[in-house]
């Protein structure tokens, strides 16, 4: 089993991994992950797992742990949740700022020019400017509590995190001007040069603000990695018509909607649910759930989904799935799930992460004693360096830009109607080399169809096609069914049928009126009689083409042969040989005769063809490739497809197949287009780019940020000396752009 949790307090990777472990320890616990951009954790486990011993472990190890109950649930409270936090914040940032503001003017007017007033002039009134700049502070550390509380929390714990690094560092400086005060009370020195006291008020209050202004920036861009799942919301109205049992209409909030309910849809609206049409019919836009860009006729029988649009006429359905059951809901939390896991990069960061804030401690002691007991600096200098070192690293760019752009990249592929189900499907299928497709219902339509036709000269070619449309409307057999939708589309007569007897294969037989019809493949036609030599010429090349020709006679006499086929899709050629033209490998699978395999690939360009294969021999093909060193994405829709689906590194199910071929996939495209195969690869060869950036500015922020921090640009070119605000609101800005840059996935085109 699987339970979500949101977690409240975490800050950085290193709170993820902490939350991680602790989850881990919980008996039963076989997997934990942690989503630093959604503050959730997932655990699972093969037993029933007790949420409580979950929660209790996560609070040892300093964080709030709360049960999700479910996608939907989960996600309008996290929305709150994070509303009311950004809401606080912004409270928070404007008395902080309130007092940061004089706190800096005070503290570096002098060195900036600015005059300031007598009884706080740090020349003339040094006690003045000290205790005015230590109440100014006061209020802001007040207002930034949560950071110490977190921070040291986290070290009593042995589990330091970037709260830590800032709460270590701005308890440094802040108490370093108490006792700087202190000490020039006790002994006044004389008030020469801009700061007689030497003071970090200022910095302790600027870094908290900016600390806490930083933090409020990335709960705005957090906001909007979740675009995609509020997009997907809002498509389900939040009411129902039902009728009741007496016809009353009564207007029902969705989740109260049960299965079987009768509910009453206007033009305009919206489904709720999904179900079955009982009453009526319309044309209906389900662009938003399978991509199809034209309204589909619906009608009495026919399956409608929720949070489809109604566009023409009103109809009556019955509510055949509901609540977490509907397609929507399913579609919402396979994108949540994905959004929700880790892709294989992510482990170096992880890695990391894990050791990032204890490094840093140590290299803020360790530049601490050189500077001070090395080289002979003052205490205040000393101080400064400690300080910059613990507040510029950064270990939150690191555990954001993962998870972030994997966020981002799973929500611009629903938007495509692309559902991937994890962060590792995401990133293995930009390393994709082969693509092997199934025919029927992936390359081709998937549904028998009526291509072509030849009727003997001698005959009426109209009255011949009603009569085999209407024997044939008898059948169940798919050939006929095609036929059957052929004479429907051209509104042939229906006939009276006296008599109807099927001859398992052979064909079919029926009496209409004074006509005895016969409809079958061309051995049994010959046995009755001889077959005109065009007819037979005809059927061959439409062998040939890979259609399936079968022969009709009337009253024991050959008169016409009809090619019925699976067509290729309108988009399969273009999208198979783009593919082609990128380096991939494309192979053809399909369990149908040779001559029609071959007939389709060779429309379609492919070279490789494998025909009348076995279910369990397809997934043998696909292990058989992989041995080549080759990374293989197989792409079906059938129950057949299902071995070779699990078996490929990378499975693409389309949306039109069956439960069985979707539930076996690694991705599923819910618009029935190839094209949507290569969308795929590219969204994954985007978010890779975009998450190997975010890896890169993280480290390389990192890499050069400390060392200038630990002083190396005084030690050896004699450079500036890295303030720690100017410290704090780099390590703000790296989060940011990190989040920045994960955005930017949300408007890549895909093809």
């Amino acid at each position: 089993m699987k339970q979500n949790y949101h977690i409240d307090g975490m800050s950085c990777a290193s709170c993820a991994s902490r939350v991680e472990q602790a989850a881990l320890k919980v008996p039963s616990v076989k997997e934990a992950s942690v989503n630093l951009a959604t503050d959730t954790l997932r655990v699972t486990s093969d037993n029933e797992l007790d949420p409580t011993n979950i929660i209790e472990s996560v609070q040892q190890a300093g964080y709030q742990a709360n049960l999700i109950l479910s996608p939907q649930e989960q996600f309008e409270r996290d929305e709150r949740q994070k509303e009311a936090k950004r809401i606080m914040q912004k409270k928070q940032l404007y008395w902080m700022f309130l007092f940061a503001i004089p706190l800096f003017i005070i503290a570096m007017g002098p060195m900036l020019g600015i005059p300031l007033p007598h009884i706080i002039d740090p020349v003339s009134s040094p006690l003045g400017n000290a205790l005015v700049q230590f109440i100014l502070t006061v209020p802001i550390l007040y207002f930034g509590r949560d950071i110490f509380i977190r921070g040291f929390r986290q070290l009593i714990h042995k589990q330091p995190s970037m709260d830590s690094l800032v709460a270590l560092g701005t308890s440094a400086a802040f108490i370093q001007g108490i006792i700087a005060t202190i000490y020039w009370v006790i002994s006044p020195t004389s008030t020469t040069g801009h700061h007689p006291i030497e003071l970090y008020f200022e910095s302790a209050g600027v870094i908290i603000t900016l600390m806490t202004l930083g933090r409020y920036l990335e709960e705005l861009a957090k906001g909007q990695t979740a675009q995609a799942i509020r997009e997907l919301m809002n498509l389900t109205p939040p009411t129902a018509r039902v009728i009741d049992d007496n016809g009353n209409v009564t207007l029902k909030p969705v989740d109260e909607v049960q299965i079987d309910d009768l509910i009453q849809i206007q033009p305009g609206e919206s489904l709720p649910v999904d179900g079955i049409i009982t009453q009526g019919r319309s044309a209906i836009d389900e662009s938003m759930i399978t991509g199809e860009s034209m309204p589909v006729a619906k009608e009495i029988g026919d399956t409608v989904i929720g949070a489809s649009v109604n566009s023409t006429g009103a109809f009556t359905y019955r509510a055949t799935r509901v609540g977490q059951d509907t397609m929507i809901s399913q579609i919402i939390r396979m994108v949540q799930e994905a959004q929700g896991s880790k892709a294989p990069i992510s482990n170096l960061a992880d890695r990391v992460a894990h050791y990032f804030v204890p490094t840093v401690i140590i290299l803020a002691i360790l530049a601490g004693v050189f500077w001070g007991l090395v080289m002979g600096e003052s205490l205040n200098f000393t101080l400064r360096i400690v300080i910059s070192v613990l507040v510029i690293a950064c270990p939150c760019a690191l555990g954001l830009a993962t998870p972030t752009s994997i966020m981002v990249g799973t929500g611009n592929g629903a938007k495509h109607s692309i559902l991937v189900r994890s962060g590792e499907s995401l990133e293995k299928m930009h390393h994709t080399t082969t693509v092997v497709l199934d025919k029927t219902g992936t390359v081709t339509m998937g549904s028998p169809t009526l291509t072509d036709w030849l009727v003997d000269s001698e005959q009426d070619e109209a009255q011949v096609m009603q009569l085999i449309y209407n024997a044939e409307k008898q059948s169940e057999h798919p050939l006929a069914l095609a036929i059957t939708r052929y004479g429907q589309e051209q509104n042939f007569e229906t006939l009276p049928v006296e008599s109807f007897n099927s001859i398992t294969g052979k064909g079919i037989e029926a009496q209409i009126a004074d006509q005895t019809i016969q409809v079958g493949n061309q051995a049994w036609i010959e046995s009755m009689s001889s077959i005109p030599n065009h007819l037979i010429q005809q059927a061959i090349q439409w062998a040939n083409e890979g259609k399936t020709p079968i022969f009709a006679a009337v009253n024991q006499r050959a008169v016409a042969t009809i090619a019925i086929s699976d067509p290729v899709k309108d988009s399969s050629e273009e999208a198979i040989q783009q593919m082609i033209a990128e380096g991939l490998k494309v192979v053809l699978l399909t369990g149908d005769n040779k001559a029609t395999a071959e007939a389709i690939a060779k429309q379609v360009g492919i070279e490789q063809v494998y025909s009348q294969v076995l279910p369990q021999d397809k997934a043998q093909i696909v292990k058989q490739l992989q041995t080549n060193s080759e990374c293989v994405m197989m792409v079906g829709d059938g129950i057949n497809d299902a071995p070779a689906l699990a078996q490929a590194d990378i499975g693409l199910a389309v949306s039109s197949g069956t439960d069985v071929a979707i539930s076996s996939a690694d991705v599923i495209l819910m618009h029935n287009d190839l094209k949507d195969v290569l969308r795929a690869i590219h969204l994954s060869k985007l978010t890779l780019k975009n998450i190997k950036q975010n890896l890169f500015w993280a480290f390389a922020y990192n890499i050069i940020g400390i060392p200038i921090a630990m002083g190396v640009l005084r030690l050896f070119f004699d450079g500036p000396l890295l303030n720690p605000m100017m410290a704090a609101l780099a390590m703000s800005l790296s989060s940011i752009s990190v989040l920045t840059n994960a955005l930017r996935l949300r408007y890549q085109r895909l093809l």
